[in-house]
């Protein structure tokens, strides 16, 4: 390491090797697969790079051999999800065996609501090892079952096929399995169109936009979030609040996706669209989506800090009560996001503060976050006689701490 580079935090030093190799912040977005705006962000420090696979392909574009001149942290100290969790190699299994059987004769109301149960259990207590292990045999008793019914209970079935997987794909999209979660999501947009449901077709469209733009596919997010709402459009007049509740959804996935492209006044107009239904329809949770007035509110800090404001995200919060959201993922993903406006701001205490709060909705959540393990590394790197003591502790137990 030279002198130049000692002491520089690791935004500086992406910005240093970038004008070495003479690339543009355009170019290196390019080679990377991300948008100009997530590479900027990385280089000012406003974002951390949040996985240990994101800082090797930077250093490969950036031609650095030692990844410690390129981020000044020892390994251990980087941000690295977990390795896979135990559930999923069954559930990769049960995806994609080649002839699913079942044990007993086919019972749709039963499957029904041992789906429905999944989802209360992953909502409201979120226990990853419990419904990591409930899902191979509701998914291998689906697929084995669909073959066999026809008439009205095909409909009922297909649309629980399609909740089914949009479980699978919150759960393993959640745990880092990237190739079942796209899969359960194509599986859950088929189911949709087989059902002919029009609220589950786009409710589907919106969960593919879900593992779409964790893959950094933002500007085909955009464009799917709004062909489903404009395939909405022209039933809105007297559409069921289910319907609305799902257009409103929609809107929210596209203001992310305008964010993420640096266009604040899409974004604007896409969260005002979501917040004018949420007003209409109140507090939902169709197809899961937790949407209404608490969730938009979310979604305006986190807005706020995608768009480089974590002052305006942390005045928004003040505005935004999450105590009575049915999901624990939206109240974590809440001080997940106050946490990192905090640390944006240099405010540690405070930082340290959420994601404590994050943690005591989820521990395991926080484990296997990227974003907070990506914040406390930030946080270790600047530590004080006043984090030290709750951030050391909290660390180690995330896995982040080297010993």
């Amino acid at each position: 390491m030279t002198t130049t580079e000692a002491g520089l935090p690791p935004g500086e030093r992406i910005r240093l090797f970038r004008r070495r190799m003479g690339l543009t912040q355009e170019q290196c977005a390019q080679l990377k697969g991300c948008t100009v705006s997530a590479w900027r962000k990385w280089e000012s420090g406003e974002r951390q790079v949040a996985s240990f696979s994101d800082w090797i392909e930077i250093a490969r574009i950036l031609r650095v051999r030692d990844l410690y001149n390129l981020t000044g942290l020892p390994v251990g100290e980087m941000p690295e999800g977990p390795g896979e969790h135990d559930t999923v190699p069954a559930i990769r299994a049960a995806m994609v065996s080649f002839n699913p059987r079942l044990t007993d004769e086919p019972n749709v109301r039963q499957l029904c609501t041992a789906v429905e149960t999944a989802w209360d259990i992953w909502q409201e207590r979120r226990p990853f090892q419990q419904v990591g292990m409930m899902l191979p045999g509701l998914i291998t008793e689906t697929r084995a079952t669909i073959p066999l019914v026809d008439g009205p209970e095909r409909g009922e079935l297909l649309r629980t096929a399609s909740m089914l997987y949009f479980l699978t794909r919150a759960f393993t999209t959640r745990v880092g399995a990237h190739d079942v979660s796209m899969l359960s999501a194509d599986r859950a947009m088929a189911a949709a169109i087989k059902a002919d449901d029009l609220d589950y077709r786009a409710a589907a469209a919106w969960n593919v936009g879900m593992i779409l733009t964790g893959q950094g596919h933002t500007e085909v997010v955009a464009e799917l979030a709004a062909d489903a709402a404009a395939m909405l459009e022209p039933t809105l007049a007297d559409a069921t609040p289910q319907r609305m509740s799902v257009y409103g959804a929609l809107h929210l996935l596209r203001a992310t996706q305008f964010a993420r492209m640096g266009d604040e006044h899409g974004a604007a107009r896409a969260l005002e669209t979501a917040e004018q239904v949420a007003a209409k329809v109140g507090e939902r949770n169709d197809f899961r989506t937790v949407f209404g007035p608490t969730n938009v509110g979310i979604y305006r800090v986190w807005l706020a800090v995608e768009l480089s404001k974590p002052g305006e995200a942390i005045r928004a919060a003040q505005h935004c009560e999450v105590s009575g959201l049915p999901s624990v993922e939206r109240r974590f993903s809440y001080f997940v996001e106050l946490a990192r406006a905090y640390s944006i701001r240099g405010e540690d205490v405070a930082a340290v503060h959420m994601l404590q709060r994050a943690e005591r909705e989820s521990a395991e959540e926080l484990r296997l976050n990227v974003e907070s393990r990506a914040v406390v590394c930030e946080q270790l790197r600047r530590e004080n006689s006043l984090t030290r003591s709750e951030l050391r502790p909290l660390a180690d137990r995330m896995g982040v701490l080297s010993h």
